[in-house]
């Protein structure tokens, strides 16, 4: 995906670099850029974009209280184990020492099937859930650029993951203005996919 939006990023800006060369490109040809990151913020984001974050966190829920539920187990019996044979002067009980340990293992096992099984359920639900959200916001994003005069619209969070970002210019940052532009829209018919019973 890094290199996708590199060779994208590189083609866009070899082909205005041409183009200027060339003495082809308007003085008001406008690029701006998104923090798409900013997206997410609770109190200035977008907010069907933190809505459907907060529904699928809220749905995921039960899983991650099972997992941590899990963990604080697996770390009370390691601290047992460790104070079974911490005083030499204490005699150690075998099989209640052997025990702990195959409960430990067990749970360590049950952990890792449970844990790849919420991540697989995470990236399942997140397209079902966020998908819709994020292909209206990707086409808010072109009626944006359209309505405002904008040749080039950047993601410049994609771009600073793929450390494709040699020089900012801060005022081209629309960020905020398309948040605003974006939550003022009506609300569309695209909703979250209904949790599987």
């Amino acid at each position: 995906m890094k290199r996708i939006a590199i060779v994208a990023f590189s083609l866009v800006f070899v082909s205005l670099l041409a183009v200027a060369g060339f003495g082809q490109v308007p003085a008001s040809t406008k690029i701006g850029w998104i923090d798409t990151g900013a997206f997410a913020d609770e109190k200035e984001g977008v907010t069907k974009y933190v809505n459907a974050l907060k529904a699928l966190d809220a749905e995921m829920k039960p899983r991650v209280t099972e997992l941590t539920g899990i963990q604080t187990r697996l770390k009370t019996l390691s601290e047992d184990i460790q104070k079974a044979g911490a005083n030499p002067a204490v005699p150690v009980d075998q099989k209640a020492l052997a025990a702990k340990q195959d409960e430990g293992e067990k749970l360590q096992r049950d952990f890792e099937y449970k844990k790849k099984d919420y991540d697989a359920a995470v990236e399942k639900r997140s397209g079902e859930v966020l998908g819709p959200v994020s292909a209206d916001i990707s086409k808010a994003i072109q009626e944006y650029a359209k309505s405002k005069g904008y040749a080039v619209i950047l993601d410049i969070n994609a771009l600073a993951q793929a450390s494709a970002i040699l020089a900012l210019d801060a005022t081209a940052n629309i960020t905020k203005d398309f948040i605003v532009f974006y939550n003022a829209r009506p609300a569309a018919t695209t909703t979250a996919a209904a949790p599987p019973k």
